[in-house]
């Protein structure tokens, strides 16, 4: 018997709680970036990581365009043509395998960062504090015979000198507690919280976890999940790591019918 599921992370779990063919698609799917994901991507290193802009990014010069498939097919291309393919070339060179973003994108993402950076929350906690918190870290533990993999946004300690996990959300046009709170609830960043709280909750250890969630336009809406929240939460994660483990003796073909009741049926 081979392990369809070899690890587990907060991703592979939320996936798993569609389907075991949903989990299935995720991990045979090459992940093609759009435009929301590099968005995410670039305000992710202007907190974390800033010093690796220029490494993962290209800003677009604005007077830089695209040839045309008929301008590189003329037979006889005008000078602006080959003077415009010219340069193409040298973007192209230039780029080297980096994201390619616009100025426009580069300013927006700098509005938000610049939103997070200045809340009264974020600075009254010292969120963003370089000599406090470990960025992009990595999680990684043993529970119920599967290791779980992940990166938590920061990792380290409040003033108070309270051990904080923090996860950074971008929320789209959602803002205030009601959205925010439904966009918790619909894409079980509680799970996630029991998931990275586990090697402190497992021992007791006080820690506390926060959401920092940003929208659009800039509007910044914290949230903390706490202990009792974690803890339920758990049951759903308990719940889900008994059915990859039913997944690794019977497969991932299953589509929604695999929690529906004895009849194929949910009960409404």
């Amino acid at each position: 018997m081979s392990n369809y599921i070899t690890h587990l992370s907060f991703s592979r779990l939320k996936e798993l709680n569609h389907s075991p063919l949903a989990l299935q698609r995720y991990l045979q799917k090459t992940r093609t970036a759009t435009k929301a994901m590099d968005e995410g991507t670039l305000l992710d290193v202007l907190l974390f990581t800033p010093d690796k802009l220029d490494q993962v990014f290209y800003v677009m010069p604005d007077d830089v365009k695209k040839p045309t498939s008929v301008q590189l097919s003329a037979a006889k291309p005008s000078e602006a043509t080959l003077a415009q393919i010219a340069r193409w070339n040298e973007v192209e060179a230039e780029i080297a395998g980096r994201i390619v973003i616009t100025q426009q994108q580069l300013s927006d993402a700098a509005d938000l960062h610049d939103a997070i950076v200045d809340h009264p929350t974020v600075v009254f906690h010292g969120l963003l504090r370089r000599e406090a918190f470990t960025f992009q870290a990595e999680v990684e533990f043993w529970y119920k015979g599967f290791l779980h993999r992940g990166f938590a946004d920061a990792i380290g300690t409040t003033r108070d000198g309270m051990a904080c996990i923090w996860d950074l959300k971008r929320m789209g046009s959602r803002s205030g507690e009601s959205l925010v709170r439904s966009q918790i609830r619909a894409n079980m960043y509680d799970l996630q919280a029991a998931i990275y709280c586990y090697p402190y909750d497992i021992d007791n250890i006080p820690v506390k976890y926060y959401i920092i969630a940003v929208d659009n336009e800039g509007f910044v809406t914290p949230f903390e999940i706490g202990r009792d929240a974690r803890d339920r939460a758990r049951m759903v994660w308990d719940r889900l790591i008994r059915a990859a483990h039913r997944c690794n003796m019977e497969g991932l073909d299953a589509g929604t019918e695999f929690w529906a009741n004895s009849q194929g049926f949910f009960n409404y």
